[in-house]
């Protein structure tokens, strides 16, 4: 059986997912303008939106008729945490010959 923990790295290791949190971090945003910034297919988007509205890392609005999301504030200092450690790490991760092995399915 699954672990909340789980879930928790299922629902952030999602790069899309990420990437939304990221342009959260900083200003409310609506679906319209975080599709044309992050280049994500508009389906995608509100699959991933949606997880994580139901997840609770998101709250959204309605404003007329646009939805407009915004991170909260535990997840916002979790992520501005996250890219920190990414900033301060990059070229680690970079030349990780693991991380690179399991992208290409090798592991």
């Amino acid at each position: 059986m699954k672990k909340a923990t789980d879930f928790f790295f299922d629902a952030l290791a999602n790069k899309n997912r990420f990437n939304i949190l990221m342009h959260l971090r900083n200003k409310e945003i609506c679906a319209g303008e975080l599709q044309k910034n992050l280049g994500i297919g508009q389906t995608n988007l509100s699959h991933d939106l949606k997880c994580l509205l139901n997840c609770g890392f998101i709250i959204m609005r309605k404003d007329g008729r646009k939805r407009v999301y915004k991170i909260n504030t535990e997840t916002k200092g979790l992520v501005d945490e996250v890219a920190k450690h990414v900033k301060i790490y990059e070229r680690y991760l970079k030349k990780c010959g693991i991380l690179k092995e399991e992208k290409n399915g090798r592991i």
